[in-house]
């Protein structure tokens, strides 16, 4: 069954941006084979970026934000990020979101998420 990953990049290439740095994110489409495909590109809406702003920098750790984010990247099942800090990631597990670090290429990174997400479904099957 296809899966969504949301990516913090740069440039849509490489996984090379701190998860409270980044302003965007790329979803991608994974299917059962690991083939993926760019979906769309997504950006935090800009009130929570100016209220950030204006608070003197929340550093995509305020409440707000991350709760934005969230609603922003629901339909994700894992996020790839080069870094995300325990308070991000605590709120996106209870999202039911996985926060995976892995500073890489895109295409290496999807592969080995792809592994992971194979391997996890597996356990649960024999649960």
């Amino acid at each position: 069954m296809p899966y969504n990953i949301a990516v913090t990049s740069s440039d849509g290439k490489k996984v090379d941006l701190h998860f409270g740095h980044t302003n965007d994110f790329y979803v991608l489409t994974v299917d059962d084979t690991g083939a993926w495909e760019f979906i769309e590109k997504r950006v935090i809406p800009k009130s929570i970026e100016e209220s950030c702003q204006s608070a003197g920098g929340c550093l995509g750790h305020s409440d707000a934000r991350l709760d934005s984010v969230i609603k922003l990247l629901s339909d994700c099942t894992y996020i790839l990020t080069m870094k995300v800090g325990p308070k991000p990631h605590m709120f996106l597990k209870r999202a039911g979101i996985t926060a995976l670090e892995s500073p890489a290429d895109i295409d290496f990174a999807v592969s080995k998420v792809h592994a992971y997400h194979l391997k996890y479904a597996e356990i649960n099957r024999e649960k």
